[in-house]
């Protein structure tokens, strides 16, 4: 998922007037940050999934399949939600895919921990590579010979991703029988 999130989320554009200026900002805010490791990864890996997870399926996916709401639609209100939080274009898609995805997982095992752990598992991860890419001033996805490579990833990623959310869906379904 996060393979598939962060290829889509790169689809954004990164120049123009509007959106390059904005993504130099971002870019330079993010080197300053992570001039102070400790707080940036705490607060990024521990503290924002725990409160967003809260807030997000906790208290308002939760309620709105609690009151009858289509799960599709909350779980695509409470990603749109949640995307749109992190106030930028590229966080905003990576926000609403990786929000849906966990949102699915809220509605088939109704465990806030499990989020929480997939979100943090998610942002540990990004940083991790952000450093990573960030130190090198080398990006994995703006190089051109990676991009054929990326087509057999994506397939394998998604056929993993519906796997899962069949094998997910049936042990729901088993749940409620019992």
């Amino acid at each position: 998922m996060i393979i598939i999130n962060e290829y889509i989320s790169s689809l954004v554009p990164k120049e123009g007037p509007i959106l390059g200026n904005m993504y130099k900002e971002i870019e330079e805010f993010l080197k300053e940050e992570i001039k102070n490791p400790i707080p940036f990864f705490s607060t990024t890996i521990l503290l924002a999934p725990i409160c967003e997870e809260v807030l997000f399926r906790g208290i308002i996916l939760n309620g709105m399949l609690k009151n009858k709401i289509h799960p599709i639609k909350a779980i695509l209100f409470s990603s749109f939600l949640f995307g749109l939080t992190h106030m930028n274009p590229w966080q905003l898609v990576g926000g609403m895919i990786i929000g849906s995805f966990i949102g699915f997982i809220y509605f088939i095992t109704s465990s806030i921990i499990d989020c929480i752990l997939l979100h943090v598992f998610n942002n540990a991860f990004a940083i991790f590579t952000m450093f990573f890419f960030l130190k090198n001033e080398d990006s994995f996805l703006s190089k051109k010979e990676v991009n054929i490579n990326i087509g057999f990833i994506l397939i394998i990623a998604f056929i993993i991703i519906i796997s899962g959310s069949i094998f997910l869906l049936k042990k729901k379904k088993e749940k409620i029988q019992k």
